[in-house]
Order: structure tokens, then sequence, then C-alpha cells
């Protein structure tokens, strides 16, 4: 016998092997099939949603984050903005604090010391309070082993905010140097 005939006879064979009724392939799903493809789906649209919220607090944590920044840069900039001639006249942003810092008021002294960071979530705007610290210390300007003239005023001046959001704590800090302006 012609081995293409046989395997042929073979495949014709197995092909109808296991089915009960010899109805035509043409029917449709089984139920089994139509249950597996329903549970396929289930799973993968969980994991397509889960994913979505994940990316949600992700992204609100970033805008966050964001608006932290721009609260302790702005305060950053008033510190660097500010007329300074030294010791004699120090202006309030820049005056010496202790090592913890003091809670510093944004809003110029208006309102609460409470620092509201604003996070566009699901569509409404949330307000997170954080607490807002400054932080000034003196700096010794030392050249080459030498302590420069006393006149030449230097401050470290640290803003820091601290906040809670979604059961966890952040803190975001900047550091800059600031000299008085006369020399």
């Amino acid at each position: 016998m012609n081995p293409f005939v046989l395997s042929a006879a073979l495949a014709v064979a197995i092909k109808g092997w296991g089915r009960q009724n010899h109805a035509p392939a043409c029917r449709g799903f089984t139920l089994m099939e139509v249950i597996f493809a329903m549970a396929f789906s289930i799973i993968l649209g969980a994991a397509v949603i889960t994913s979505l919220v994940t990316s949600q607090r992700f992204a609100a944590r970033a805008r966050l984050l964001t608006n932290a920044r721009a609260i302790v840069q702005r305060n950053m900039d008033a510190a660097m903005g500010v007329a300074f001639t030294g010791t004699s006249s120090t202006p309030a942003i820049l005056a010496l604090t202790s090592s913890a810092g003091v809670v510093c008021d944004d809003d110029g002294g208006t309102g609460s010391p409470v620092e509201n960071i604003q996070v566009l979530r699901s569509g409404s705007n949330v307000l997170v309070s954080g607490t807002l610290l400054r932080i000034v210390s003196a700096e010794p300007v030392i050249v080459s082993g030498t302590a420069v003239d006393a006149s030449v005023v230097v401050r470290r001046v640290t803003f820091q905010i601290d906040y809670d959001y979604l059961s966890q704590h952040y803190t975001f800090s900047e550091t800059t140097l600031r000299s008085s302006d006369l020399q």
C-alpha cells in the first residue's frame, strides 16, 4: 500500500475519532469553548483594570510631588530675591532658626501654617495638607583654610514640605546658599 494513501486514511480516521455524533463541523462553538473564552476575557479585563488603577495612583503621586516642589521652589525664590544687606537688617525669611527649623506660613501670615497641595484625582480637585519648614543657618566662609572677612554673611536656607497621601508619608526639600548683597 502507498504510504501517502495510508497517512491520508489515518488522518481521516483521527479527525473523527472521539466524536459521539457525526454532525457537520460548522455548527458553532461548544459550551466549554464559550466558558473558557469568557473566563479568559474576565481575567484579562481584571488585569487591565488593575494596571490602569495603579498607573492612575502613580500619576496622582507625581502630580502631588510636582505641586509640592512648586511650593518649595516659590519659597526658595522668595529667599533668593529678597534684599539682604547683612546682619544689620536681616529679612524674616533669612532669619536664623534652630536646626529643627520653624513652620513657615507660605501665604504671608494671613492663614494657618498648613500648606494645601492640590492634586487632580478621579476628575476632582483634592487638597492634601502638608507642613512647610524653613531652616536657616549661618555658614562660615573659608577660602583655602583661612576665614574670610566677617562682613561677608552667608546663609544656608532649606525649605522642606512634609505631607501624607494614600497612607504614606512624603518629604521634599531644597537647600541653597545665600550671601549678603553688599560685599
